[in-house]
């Protein structure tokens, strides 16, 4: 028997898998009570893609002989090929049990505890497995996607940056055109997914895929001609990514209540939270658009509950953040007048950069976009290159959150010229700078000390927007489970987060010397060429007629837009987001308008 067992395997390695199937089913028919048999059965029709059969025998094995490692992780990996991540899950524990520890075990288990949603728990497993064989090319695709899944895109992208595209198989290269996608590195995935389109061309999911980084990328013709290729009538999985492609490209379109359609098909399928948020606030956008501002409140408040749970699958249990938290750093007391005194190395360095700020959809994308047309201007967009910095400085033994001013006077000038260098190198992994820059980071305003500690010289433009209207449509954005899924659950919530930051922002701005231009978005889009030359002249930079057509340079742009306004700001210039909460105003509670009075009437606003 064991002879024959051995010949088995020989055949399943030379790829002879139906030699395998037959030599063990003779072998099953002679010692019907053979788990070995059994186990090799079950590998020969999981090579030919027959998983249930596969599952069964492994199954019967198991049950012979439960204390089979071998059988145990056999059982593992067929399960998650029968994409059953909860019995895969099991055999792994039953396999950990036995003594199982090795890089196999860890990417199997991991694989499983990604398929049960189980983010955090399956990043540390793939991590582990990764710093043991950080050549298993499976190994770091897998360790990829949890990244993705936690939206820890920084890492994701250096993750990616050692996988040699020629070594994979196609099944590998679908999973990292994805993987790329999401990093953000653009180009390499659109090149990526031409060539499976050009080799597979009846394969949905790499269209889907395609579509919908296409759109992301406001090349809204080309989604809808990948859309194209797909027979509407074809099984499109039950993810709900085709439905949420189609939704997107419809509304763009100006076809909302098709849109409506697609997101609400796809809803009447199981699919995942973080799908489930975004179908709803996609049944937003569209009510939105179509006026049904009921329903599209109704949306919101799926869409919130969902981006809720998505949030709490990617964080260890019990590690819930509290909302704001970085706001407790802060100056007790006002800065030393030395910050406000050039560094020393600032000769040998680019002068110091545009900080362009204001509280989320207030307009910072709009103007970051005109800026982006001026020659002598490069803007880093939404990149957190100070986040870098900050957490360096946080991480040395002696900082002090809760004395920021002290930890910041305590810098020596060379800690701070470490850490400006480390801020430009972080800069230029995204950008060749020619100009001045200009870092657009919203909420780099809750930043004011370390920018004023760090970077003396630099200047601030701050944007305000009704902040009804910011708070609204805040509130209607899927920002992501990184980027306000508990401080924007409602409409309340998101004008007691807007509050907490403007205070935050003007108890600061008294204690740290700033030079900041305020504009508003209204006056922005009511009349640009004024607002405009203002903003120059503080720059001491000449206007550019070019600016003034910026939308014709976004919609040009080869790098994504990375802001949920992508789609915005290749439209040209128009107020019909001016003055949009007052359809809303219904929804607006009292305690909400109270939070938010002293703010409208501060900013020149009013709440007629």
């Amino acid at each position: 028997m064991q002879l024959e067992l051995e010949r088995a395997l020989e055949d399943l390695q030379q790829g002879r898998h139906d030699a395998a199937e037959t030599a063990m089913r003779r072998l099953l028919a002679a010692t019907p009570g053979s788990a070995a048999g059994m186990e090799v059965l079950a590998l020969a029709l999981a090579a030919q893609g027959r998983v249930q059969d596969a599952r069964d025998w492994l199954s019967r094995a198991a049950e012979l002989q439960p204390d089979s490692l071998s059988v145990w992780m056999n059982l593992g990996n067929v399960c998650l090929e029968d994409a059953d991540a909860a019995a895969a899950g099991t055999a792994f524990e039953r396999a950990r049990a036995l003594g199982a520890e090795d890089v196999a075990w860890l990417l199997g288990y991991g694989l499983a505890l990604l398929g049960q949603a189980r983010f955090a728990d399956a990043n540390g497993c793939l991590a582990t497995a990764l710093a043991r064989e950080p050549g298993a090319i499976d190994v770091r695709l897998a360790y990829a996607q949890s990244l993705a899944e936690m939206e820890r895109f920084e890492e994701l992208a250096a993750c990616l940056a050692g996988v040699e595209e020629a070594s994979l198989d196609h099944g590998e290269r679908r999973a990292l055109a994805w993987l790329l996608a999401q990093a953000g590195s653009d180009t390499a995935a659109q090149q990526l997914y031409r060539q499976l389109i050009t080799e597979a061309p009846d394969a949905i999911e790499p269209r889907i895929q395609f579509a919908l980084l296409l759109e992301r990328l406001n090349r809204l013709d080309e989604a809808a001609e990948v859309l194209r290729g797909i027979d509407p009538r074809a099984e499109h999985g039950s993810s709900g990514m085709y439905e949420l492609a189609m939704a997107r490209v419809m509304r763009r379109q100006q076809q909302p209540q098709v849109a409506i359609q697609h997101a609400e098909q796809a809803l009447l399928q199981e699919v995942a939270p973080a799908m489930q948020a975004q179908l709803q606030f996609e049944l937003a956008r569209n009510h939105d658009q179509l006026g049904q501002v009921d329903h599209a409140m109704q949306a919101l408040a799926s869409a919130h509950a969902a981006a809720v749970t998505a949030f709490e699958q990617r964080l260890p249990a019990g590690r819930m953040p509290p909302v704001l938290d970085w706001l407790q750093q802060r100056l007790l007391q006002a800065a030393p007048k030395a910050w406000a005194q050039a560094l020393p190395d600032a000769p040998a360095r680019p002068s110091d950069p545009v900080f362009l700020v204001g509280f989320p959809r207030s307009g910072t994308t709009l103007l970051e976009r005109i800026l982006d047309v001026h020659p002598d201007l490069d803007v880093l967009d939404e990149r957190p290159a100070l986040e870098v910095v900050i957490e360096q400085l946080r991480s040395t033994p002696t900082w002090r959150d809760d004395d920021l001013g002290a930890a910041l006077d305590a810098l020596s000038p060379a800690a701070l010229a470490a850490a400006r260098q480390r801020y430009w190198n972080e800069v230029r992994r995204h950008l060749s700078l020619q100009g001045r820059l200009v870092d657009k980071y919203p909420l780099t305003m809750t930043r004011l000390p370390y920018v004023a500690r760090l970077f003396p010289q630099a200047d601030w433009l701050l944007l305000l927007r009704h902040p009804c209207d910011c708070v609204l449509s805040c509130y209607m954005q899927a920002f992501g489970i990184n980027g306000g899924a508990l401080a924007f659950t409602s409409l309340e919530s998101t004008a007691r987060t807007y509050a907490a930051i403007m205070h935050w922002w003007h108890e600061q701005r008294d204690r740290v010397p700033a030079r900041v231009h305020v504009l508003r978005y209204e006056d922005l889009v009511d009349d640009l060429p004024a607002v405009l030359s203002a903003l120059m002249a503080f720059l001491a930079l000449p206007a550019q007629e070019q600016q003034l057509s910026f939308a014709n340079h976004a919609s040009a742009r080869a790098r994504r837009i990375n802001t949920p306004s992508y789609s915005q700001v290749v439209q040209p210039l128009n107020a019909s987001a001016v003055g949009r909460w007052r359809s809303y105003r219904a929804h607006f509670s009292d305690e909400t308008l109270a939070i938010l009075a002293p703010w409208v009437v501060r900013y020149g606003y009013t709440l007629d």
